[in-house]
């Protein structure tokens, strides 16, 4: 068992991708659907940007922004930010003013590179006074295209991107992740196979640290990166850019792991490895999948953002027939793991403690939070270097008999839906900043045993009465949409515990749908109505569905939506865009748009207010749109 970092040469992101465009420089190194970039060009384009930004005053050390389309020219940008010695910090578009806004204050970019139709970005940072540098294909500079990167003293321990988690304290925290830790991801490591044969489909945004493993996963190692042109991609599209880049490694969250197996699993037969998790696996997704998928590599990833994406894996074997949970595996290279009782001494095989972590993957801290730091990042006593940490993961693990650690739970609040990380504190916060509200409490259910879903409980204030439609509308004004409690309710009083804390295990179950105060229930009208309100209810889980309510009221995310998409596609005889049901979010809009009796409008009239949620993600995917029209750059999403 690797249980103890290793001696290794710890290089920096960008000076390992240059000995690699050196050693390789007519291979492909980005490939999209309109073209692709050399690994030459990549170099030489990433150094005239960071010539540029160095003339702009980029200094070393400095945090600059990126909007998160995934692109050609985002990629450019990456590397052009390194090689000036920065470090880059991704903004989602699709998050409401008020979040980027607490992540731009509390990281204050020097500037920030963006697309121009990301204007939630734009005006955020514009209001903020921070410089906004366009993207261009074109990168009209006064340097000349193979006009070397600035020199800059960067080194394996120096910080080469912040990403924002969702914070305990209401409010997001920064991740500092130096270079070391991408570099040891993804050299001299055999959880997979980085050879220069294979191709990475690049699906997840930068705000999640699975694009770290497949940009920089392809990038120092020869390899070619897919960009997949959609933001909001359909398993059709995914299927789609398999088959047509030819893509042989991917990673998938586990709900998005789950939908392919269940309605694309063929389109998957191409791969010679498939990554999954950020939730735990299905035995029976896995088991379906390795039957199906004979040589393809199928492989379980764990581990938290502060420790630089993967911490443990577990490669399943193909005979794996165990119903219970797929156990995270063992450490990476380069990875200390100890499990650990209260009094962080070691625990002997089998017994539960807290997975804690060290070697060249952990973070540097969180940005501008010393005193969170100094909790969760200590002193790393096992490792016999000084001056090394050891994060506080806070899952709960044991180790088998085989050596194989296996996921038990959380010992806080932290909960992970389709990959993402989530505080349910934070959200708490964010209910209680609502005038009405007095105080909240959430919990996260799984109403068809499967899907998670937050639920949110409030008390009112003397004289108020909040309503779902207020409620909701305060969300998501302020968190992202993966943050947006399904259900609300509002409550007399909360469950007490004879310590006075809430009862989380009495509060009732919130139907799904919301209550009849926000509209009267209407009932399908027509066959196509019908149709469209099954494929509801069945993704939903839900017997009753009315077709004049919003899908993310009912209860819905995004991850779901996909689902619905595809069993309209398998249902009726039509062509529709994922970014449709985005537009036309409730079944009689829908209906109505697909039977051609209406126009383009963006949203039922009484509905304004919740897709406010979704309204940014919809402008990101039409620009996705507009990108293939233009062909700007290869590949966009």
């Amino acid at each position: 068992m690797r249980l103890t970092a290793a001696a290794t040469n710890i290089a920096t992101i960008h000076g390992v991708f240059a000995r690699q465009a050196a050693q390789t420089p007519d291979a492909v190194a980005v490939i999209g659907r309109t073209g692709s970039l050399t690994y030459a060009e990549l170099d030489g384009r990433s150094n005239k940007l960071a010539r540029h930004l160095h003339d702009l005053g980029i200094q070393h050390g400095a945090l600059v922004g990126i909007t998160v389309e995934r692109s050609p020219d985002v990629i450019v940008a990456l590397l052009a930010i390194l090689k000036a010695g920065a470090a880059y910090v991704p903004f989602d578009p699709a998050y409401p003013s008020g979040s980027l806004r607490v992540m731009m204050q509390d990281s204050q970019p020097s500037a920030i590179i963006s697309h121009a139709s990301a204007t939630n970005v734009i005006g955020v940072a514009s209001s903020c006074d921070i410089p906004i540098i366009p993207v261009t294909s074109d990168l009209p500079y006064s340097v000349t295209a193979d006009a070397p990167a600035p020199a800059k003293a960067i080194g394996p321990n120096d910080l080469a991107y912040v990403m924002y988690t969702s914070g305990s304290t209401g409010h997001p925290k920064g991740v500092m992740i130096p270079h070391r830790g991408v570099v040891r991801l993804v050299r001299d490591n055999d959880y997979a196979d980085f050879a220069q044969t294979e191709v990475f489909l690049h699906l997840a945004p930068l705000t999640f640290d699975a694009s770290t493993f497949e940009v920089w996963g392809a990038l120092l190692n020869g390899a070619t990166l897919a960009i997949v042109d959609a933001m909001q991609p359909s398993l059709d599209e995914i299927a789609e850019a398999i088959d047509r880049f030819g893509v042989t490694t991917m990673w998938l969250t586990a709900g998005l792991f789950h939908l392919m197996v269940d309605h694309k699993l063929d389109a998957l037969r191409p791969l010679r490895q498939l990554l999954a998790g950020g939730d735990v696996l299905s035995p029976s997704h896995v088991r379906k999948a390795l039957q199906a998928l004979p040589t393809c590599r199928l492989i379980n990833g764990y581990g938290p953002t502060e420790n630089t994406t993967f911490t443990c894996c577990y490669s399943i074997p193909p005979t794996h027939q165990d119903g219970r949970p797929i156990p995270i595996g063992m450490p990476i290279n380069y990875t200390d793991v100890h499990v650990l009782d209260e009094d962080f001494r070691p625990v002997t095989a089998g017994e539960v403690g807290q997975l804690c972590t060290g070697g060249h993957g952990v973070a540097l801290g969180y940005l501008n939070r010393q005193d969170l730091t100094e909790r969760t990042f200590v002193a790393d006593p096992f490792s016999g270097r000084p001056g090394s940490l050891m994060y506080l993961t806070g899952d709960l693990v044991r180790r088998r008999s085989d050596g194989n650690f296996e996921f038990l739970g959380r010992m806080d609040r932290q909960v992970k839906i389709n990959g993402k990380r989530i505080e349910l504190e934070e959200i708490e916060e964010a209910l209680r900043q609502f005038g009405p509200v007095r105080d909240a409490v959430t919990v996260v259910r799984t109403p068809d045993g499967a899907t998670k879903q937050i639920a949110a409980y409030v008390t009112a204030e003397p004289g108020q009465t909040p309503t779902v439609q207020a409620l909701r509308a305060h969300m998501c004004s302020r968190l992202p949409s993966y943050m947006i409690p399904n259900v609300f309710a509002v409550m007399d009083a909360f469950p007490l515990l004879p310590s006075g804390k809430v009862d989380r295990n009495m509060l009732p179950t919130p139907t799904m749908s919301p209550p009849g105060v926000d509209k009267p229930a209407s009932l399908p009208r027509d066959d196509l109505e019908r149709t469209l309100a099954a494929i509801w209810q069945s993704v939903l889980g839900t017997k009753t569905i009315n077709v004049g309510e919003n899908f993310f009221d009912m209860g819905g995310n995004s991850l779901q939506l996909i689902e619905v998409h595809e069993g309209i596609r398998q249902k009726l005889d039509c062509k529709l865009e994922i970014i449709e049901l985005f537009r036309f979010p409730c079944i009689r809009a829908l209906a109505e748009h697909l039977s051609g009796a209406t126009t383009a409008r963006t949203a039922p009239p009484d509905g304004q207010h919740r897709t406010m949620r979704h309204r940014n993600t919809m402008s990101a995917m039409r620009k996705s749109v507009s990108f293939r029209q233009t062909a700007i750059e290869p590949g966009s999403s």
